[in-house]
């Protein structure tokens, strides 16, 4: 079976420096952390955050033995091996910044993280409406350290995995290694808004505006964390692009509103899975707004590819005006 938009996202994605930080508090915060030099940061954000305390590694990662790395492909740069969890900031020009915060968390089937299409781009792409931006890097499945063994190690990890088609309705289920990252990464994501909350002032943020956005394997962690959070990790309201419906969590009394934007042709998590999510959410009453493109596939990102997908970039900023979290243009 040919998997090349698939092996696409699994070898793409990371890092390269980073900018200083205007703000004193922030530049405190990055002072009392050591992020190690092997992470690599984007050369045009404002700084980079451990979630976690100490030496930023979480309690149950302590025994990991392998390290990040990052590869540069045609299209994207990949972060993979992620121990440390950590957030790059974006922040918007000066004087354009109106509280808002969303965090970005790229896909890549809890394998690899694709930095540039789904995180930076994106994150990039929210400061244009004065959105302050983090981009998170979660804890992932474990793949070779040598990077020549990586696309054979993709390839057969590709051929484990299932294959659903546009009419599933469950998302993809992954290998035990797979399914453990899974869990490890939404609590990452719980933790990312902890951290932007409790640094809310330091960030220039307003904390009962933070939000988070995934893709992908990072819709999943967006929606999980809209559905099981604790007061400080509820986020205020969540995006999911190309995110699939998982059975048996309810939709909890003080659940987010939820955008949702997937293709119809989307062959890896299939649209009528995101439908499911629609009707969880709209049977519980909770505000939720759902876009199915009939073009598109997986992966579109926040780029422009000449499909009716898009659309959702406007669609989003016409959401998050009406939702309040933005001004009206």
């Amino acid at each position: 079976m040919k998997a090349p938009y698939f092996l696409s996202i699994l070898i793409m994605l990371c890092f390269t420096a980073t900018a200083q930080v205007p703000d004193t508090s922030l530049q405190k915060i990055m002072d009392g952390q050591e992020i190690p030099a092997h992470i690599e940061k984007a050369a045009d954000a404002d700084g980079i955050f451990a979630i976690y305390p100490g030496n930023g590694i979480p309690p149950s990662s302590e025994k990991w033995t392998w390290s990040e790395r990052t590869i540069q492909t045609e299209n994207d740069k990949m972060a993979r091996n992620v121990v440390i969890p950590t957030l790059t900031l974006f922040t918007p020009e000066k004087g354009n910044a109106n509280g808002t915060a969303v965090i970005v968390a790229p896909g890549g089937a809890f394998t690899i993280l694709s930095m540039q299409k789904e995180g930076y781009e994106v994150a990039r792409w929210l400061n244009q409406y004065g959105i302050t931006a983090l981009v998170l890097k979660y804890r992932l499945a474990p793949t070779p350290q040598d990077d020549a063994e990586l696309q054979p190690f993709l390839t057969s990890l590709f051929e484990k995995l299932p294959h659903p088609d546009e009419k599933a309705v469950d998302p993809p289920v992954g290998t035990t290694e797979v399914e453990e990252a899974r869990l490890l990464a939404e609590e990452d994501g719980r933790q990312a808004i902890r951290y932007v909350r409790t640094h809310a002032e330091a960030f220039g943020i307003e904390p009962n505006k933070i939000g988070i956005m995934g893709f992908s394997a990072g819709g999943g962690i967006a929606v999980n964390v809209a559905l099981e959070h604790d007061t400080l990790s509820r986020p205020d309201f969540t995006v999911g692009i190309y995110a699939g419906w998982r059975r048996g969590v309810p939709v909890p009394a003080d659940a987010p509103p939820l955008f949702l934007a997937i293709s119809d042709e989307d062959k890896l998590v299939g649209p009528v899975s995101s439908a499911r999510l629609y009707e969880q959410w709209h049977q519980a009453g909770k505000p939720v707004s759902l876009h199915i493109f009939g073009s598109g596939e997986h992966g579109f990102g926040a780029r422009e590819n000449n499909t009716l997908s898009d659309a959702w970039t406007d669609l989003f900023e016409s959401w998050l005006a009406a939702s309040g979290f933005i001004d009206k243009r």
